[in-house]
C-alpha cells in the first residue's frame, strides 16, 4: 500500500501543467519570429518548387465498353457495367504493359509502368477513362495512347466486345500535382509550425521561476515580497545620485 502510494506521489511529482495562457502571450511576444520563419519555409517550398522538384504530366483517354449484340436490354447494360472492371484489369495486364514498353521501346519496367497508370469508371456508366502520369508531356500522351490501343484489341479478343475510344489522348502542357501556390503555401505552413513547437518546447522545459504563482505552487510558501528589477528606476536613482553632487 506504502509503496502504492509512494509510486502515485511519484507520478503527481512528475505531471507537469502548461499554462496555456502564459504560452499563448509567450508567442505573442514573439510574433516577429513567428512571421520570419513562416516567411522563410514559404521561400523554401517555392525554391524547391522552381528548381528541385520534376514536373508531371498527365494525358487521358476514354473508351466506351459497348456490346457487339446489336439489342441493348437491361440485362446487357448490367452485365457490361458489371464487367468493366474486368477490362481495368485487361488494362494493366503484364502482357498489356508489356506490348506497350516494346512498340514505344520505353525504359520502364512493367511495375514502373504499372504505377504510372490510372483508370477511372465513372458510376453507373460503362465508360473508363484512362490517364497516364509521367515527366514528359508527349511521352504520356504516346503511352495513354497505346495502352489503349492495345487494351481495345485484348478486349475484342477475349470478349469480343467491340469497345469504342471517345477520347484521344492528347499533350497536355500544364502541370499536375503539388501547385506553385500550394507548395509554397505549404512550405510557410511547416516554417510557421516548426517555429510554434520549438517556442512551446522551450516554454515547457523553461524551469525558472516567472511569477509569484510559480514560486508558490512549487516551493509550496507564501512569497512575502518582491524585488522588482526596473531598469527605468535605476536610472532614475543614478540621475538623483549626480544631482546630489552638484
Amino acid at each position: 500500500m506504502n509503496s502504492a502510494n509512494e509510486s502515485l506521489k511519484q507520478f503527481n511529482d512528475d505531471v507537469y501543467e502548461i499554462d496555456l495562457k502564459a504560452l499563448f502571450i509567450k508567442i505573442k511576444t514573439l510574433w516577429y519570429f513567428v512571421v520570419v520563419c513562416a516567411l522563410a519555409g514559404g521561400i523554401l517550398g517555392l525554391s524547391y518548387f522552381t528548381f528541385l522538384s520534376t514536373p508531371h504530366y498527365q494525358s487521358s483517354s476514354m473508351v466506351y465498353l459497348r456490346s457487339s449484340d446489336k439489342k441493348i436490354s437491361l440485362e446487357s447494360l448490367e452485365l457490361s457495367s458489371n464487367l468493366t472492371s474486368d477490362y481495368e484489369i485487361i488494362f494493366t495486364s503484364r502482357p498489356n504493359l508489356e506490348a506497350v514498353i516494346n512498340k514505344l521501346s520505353l525504359k520502364y519496367t512493367t511495375k514502373q509502368l504499372n504505377n504510372m497508370i490510372k483508370i477511372e469508371n465513372p458510376q453507373e456508366t460503362r465508360i473508363l477513362k484512362i490517364s497516364v502520369t509521367s515527366d514528359s508531356a508527349t511521352e504520356a500522351m504516346k503511352i495513354c495512347n497505346a495502352l489503349v490501343e492495345e487494351g481495345m484489341d485484348d478486349i475484342r479478343e477475349i470478349d469480343s466486345q467491340e469497345p469504342y475510344r471517345i477520347e484521344k489522348a492528347i499533350v497536355n502542357n500544364e502541370r499536375v500535382g503539388l501547385s506553385l501556390l500550394k507548395s509554397t503555401a505549404l512550405g510557410g505552413l511547416i516554417g510557421m509550425l516548426l517555429c510554434l513547437g520549438y517556442i512551446t518546447l522551450r516554454f515547457v522545459l523553461d524551469d525558472a521561476f516567472t511569477s509569484v504563482e510559480d514560486v508558490e505552487s512549487t516551493l509550496d510558501l507564501p512569497v512575502l515580497a518582491v524585488v522588482v528589477d526596473d531598469k527605468a528606476l535605476k536610472y532614475v536613482k543614478k540621475s538623483g545620485k549626480k544631482r546630489g553632487k552638484k
